[in-house]
């Protein structure tokens, strides 16, 4: 676990997130989203082991710089983002580690994601998932869907769920606003 890596050898996943976009639509262009990630009970406690040296079931100050630190290695599998605009692919202009905590004995990532460019969500679908095409992390999408959406636009988009085809995705979302 300490390496935090993928292992293309793996035929099933060996550490489970649920994941869920958070996208805040005050405005129909966006341009920044939002994920968050809770990992498995087994994967939290060996993250705690590692990295709560004070075993008092929280990460504070430097605990959290160094697991923020040590997540940052799945940078190079694109933190398992998926995302699209009408159809074509999108990849993430940036993503930061903006939070991590504990809830539950779970451990949970809050990941900032600004676009390349803007996404007109009333002329245009953004379509969002999660995927590791190395199947060693199962992103899932919790109970509650793949999406929650805030700000004064919200009553007027829709998230639609939509089927992914590859084996390693759970789903899609797209994202569209009415006018």
């Amino acid at each position: 676990m300490m390496g935090l890596a993928a292992a293309s050898v793996s035929a099933h996943p060996h550490i489970w997130i649920e994941s869920y976009y958070q996208v805040d639509v005050t405005s129909p262009n966006i341009q920044r989203v939002e994920a968050v990630w809770a990992f498995d009970a087994f994967s939290s406690n060996d993250l705690l082991i590692e990295f709560d040296t004070n075993a008092d079931g929280r990460l504070e100050k430097e605990e959290k710089a160094e697991t923020a630190a040590a997540l940052r290695n799945l940078e190079q599998y694109g933190y398992f983002l998926a995302m699209q605009e009408d159809g074509e692919a999108l990849s993430a202009d940036s993503v930061q580690i903006l939070d991590l905590w504990v809830q539950e004995d779970m451990l949970h990532v809050r990941l900032g994601i600004v676009l390349p460019e803007p996404v007109n969500v009333q002329q245009h679908t953004l379509r969002l998932g999660f995927g590791d095409p190395e199947n060693y992390f199962a992103m899932v999408i919790p109970d509650t869907g793949l999406i929650k959406l805030t700000g004064t636009l919200a009553e007027l988009c829709t998230p639609t769920p939509a089927a992914a085809e590859a084996i390693y995705m759970e789903g899609w979302v797209d994202l569209s606003c009415d006018k």
